[in-house]
């Protein structure tokens, strides 16, 4: 599979979230509220950045890369790893579009920060992983396995992956929460509400 075949992915899937959004925004989305409900819930002044917050992000992340890592030992981890990366590109669309939908160009920037700045790290070592994943997974399509040297050198990516994901995981936690109030605070959201 080329190098950037799973960057096309992402980018299609981050299209679809662009578009879709836009096509049911009058008939569905805007009548149920739940883009604004899901953002008012994920950038409320309750977010809390502590522990408890980085274990949920570690939970939730974490199972979807380790997935696609011990898939990448199989032939799962072809449709797995395709399937990651144009729903990560879908759900990153899908929630700027509907933010600017929901809130304007404020709310633009809004849906921007809650991607701050953990998604530098996460959607290029993503896109690397899932790459990584499927590559390897071709390989049991074509019955054929891994070397002992192969195995090693795809566990010593996998183990590099996942620090820069936790990471990433980390910011997320930590960080994104403290840059999102500072956000808020300046673009005055919510002020009505």
């Amino acid at each position: 599979m080329k190098k950037n075949q799973m960057e096309i992915l992402f980018v299609l899937g981050f299209m679809v979230g662009v578009v879709l959004p836009n096509l049911l925004w009058k008939t569905e989305l805007e009548e149920s509220g739940l883009p604004g409900l899901y953002l008012l819930t994920r950038v409320s002044q309750d977010m809390p950045a502590n522990p408890e917050y980085f274990f949920y992000v570690l939970r939730t992340r974490g199972a979807v890369y380790l997935l696609c890592m011990l898939c990448g030992l199989s032939v799962f981890g072809l449709p797995v790893s395709v399937v990651a990366s144009v729903w990560m590109g879908f759900l990153m669309g899908s929630v700027l579009t509907v933010s600017l939908l929901e809130f304007g160009v404020e709310g633009m920037l809004l849906g921007g920060a809650l991607f701050f700045p953990q998604y530098l790290l996460y959607v290029p070592v993503s896109l690397a992983l899932y790459r990584r994943s499927l590559q390897s997974s071709l390989r049991y399509w074509k019955n054929q396995r891994l070397s002992l040297q192969e195995r090693k050198e795809y566990g010593i990516f996998c183990a590099w992956a996942a620090v820069i994901l936790a990471v990433g995981m980390a910011i997320e936690s930590y960080l994104n929460p403290v840059f999102l109030e500072m956000v808020i605070q300046r673009a005055h959201f919510f002020q009505g509400l």
